[in-house]
């Protein structure tokens, strides 16, 4: 599939599904509450007025104003703005697909692009009005555009990526590092696959002043971000009381099972084998197998936190997944190990990309989501897409049934969003929905 009719057949569904949302959700639905009035009064001129229950930056509400053509800020419009944002990301998900996978043919990169837009969470987003799909934009052209050498406006859009969401700062992080380790590669100091921590260092002392020229536009971005944090004293700027930092480990656990089950076919076959590799040193891989359960053990007992939104909101399915698994039973929880670890170490097999780079790649995922006290798919987006334009994307039967998998999975929960709705005791008349 070319890129052109990928694009067209994307933007054709997803235009219809917004039409969709639009007729049955005609009123600001969930966190669209605070948004939606907030991008109101940007739109009406009125940039002094800030809702303290809002978390985040004002990035989305000035993209608003600046593509809003003249018309009201009306609800439809404002969702029209994810909507027109999803577009972009269309093209810079396939930028990155081409530069990452050179060898691919334009048929099995116009897919591929296509199979990452329908990927479930994010595509339910961009018919909403919430944040996430300009945050996605914003770094991954932030990507595209340091791979492409151009660092002073990968930089500025890592900015406007902070301008959406503050945890974005680690991946602006990640980009410059990546950026400088690319400068190392290009002077001898390691191969793609290959660096070692001994090259590292050794190239860095050589080749200081292209790297401090390449980082300089990404260091000036984190170098702003420390002063905001200094001003603000946090990082979060409302609701503070709901949105403490904590120390979350469990949520990397989620993440890899996650990453794992929503790449399944992929991550699946290109693990296969994985047996054969235990079993050629099979002492030594249990033994290492046996002291990665044990850390994840003590993650778990004494490092998972149950928020309370977790607890008690009922349109989100993760709701379900830990009433229904982790309180079933205090067991629940520490037999899941087994299939974190797996799914971590099938991760890192699928993966084509550096051990150096998938290092840095795991620690900016843990640094973005281990102070998370909430367990919420949104959260784990921007490291999946990382992980997947890293992972094999030629048109094959395991992407084909990726495909399927998230066309059926969204046509489920989309369905689920918009003719499952139901009502709170405590709220009587008013429609609740389920949703990510």
């Amino acid at each position: 599939m070319e890129a052109a009719a990928a694009f067209a057949l994307y933007a054709a569904g997803s235009y219809a599904v917004l039409q969709r949302v639009n007729s049955e959700v005609s009123a600001p639905y969930m966190d669209e509450i605070f948004h939606v009035p907030q991008a109101q009064r940007y739109c009406a001129g009125d940039f002094a007025t800030w809702d303290p229950k809002l978390t985040t930056p004002p990035g989305l509400y000035l993209a608003s104003l600046a593509l809003r053509f003249g018309q009201p800020c009306t609800l439809r419009l404002l969702r029209l703005t994810n909507w027109l944002l999803s577009l972009l990301l269309f093209w810079t998900v396939h930028s990155l697909v081409t530069t990452l996978h050179r060898r691919l043919p334009p048929m099995h990169a116009g897919a591929a692009t296509l199979v990452l837009m329908l990927f479930p969470v994010s595509f339910f987003f961009h018919h909403m009005y919430y944040t996430d799909t300009a945050s996605l934009l914003c770094v991954l052209l932030a990507y595209t555009l340091s791979l492409r050498g151009q660092h002073a406006a990968a930089a500025a859009a890592g900015l406007a990526a902070l301008w959406m969401r503050q945890t974005n700062v680690v991946w602006v992080a990640l980009i410059g590092a990546l950026a400088a380790v690319r400068v190392l590669q290009m002077r001898g100091f390691g191969g793609a696959a290959d660096m070692q921590l001994v090259q590292l260092g050794r190239g860095v002392v050589a080749c200081w002043r292209p790297i401090a020229r390449v980082l300089a536009p990404y260091a000036a971005v984190v170098t702003l971000f420390g002063a905001f944090v200094v001003a603000n004293r946090g990082i979060v700027l409302g609701d503070r009381a709901n949105h403490q930092a904590g120390t979350h480990v469990p949520q990397l656990m989620y993440f890899y099972a996650y990453l794992g089950a929503m790449a399944a076919p992929t991550v699946a076959y290109e693990s296969r084998g994985l047996v054969h590799t235990v079993m050629r040193r099979p002492v030594r891989n249990l033994l290492a197998g046996g002291m990665v359960a044990a850390i994840m053990t003590i993650g778990v007992r004494w490092f998972t936190v149950e928020h309370p939104f977790l607890l008690s909101d009922n349109r989100h399915y993760p709701f379900y997944l830990w009433k229904n698994l982790f309180r079933r039973h205090w067991l629940a929880r520490y037999l899941a190990i087994p299939a974190y670890a797996c799914s971590m170490r099938a991760v890192h097999a699928t993966l084509r990309a550096p051990p150096l780079w998938q290092l840095a790649w795991a620690a900016c995922t843990a640094a973005v989501l281990v102070p998370s006290p909430l367990l919420e798919f949104r959260y784990f987006t921007v490291p999946f897409f990382f992980a997947r334009l890293h992972m094999p994307l030629a048109l094959s039967a395991r992407t084909a049934a990726e495909l399927v998998g998230y066309v059926l999975i969204n046509a489920a929960t989309i369905w689920m969003f918009l003719n499952r709705p139901f009502t709170w005791d405590s709220e009587p008349g008013k429609l609740q929905r389920f949703m990510w």
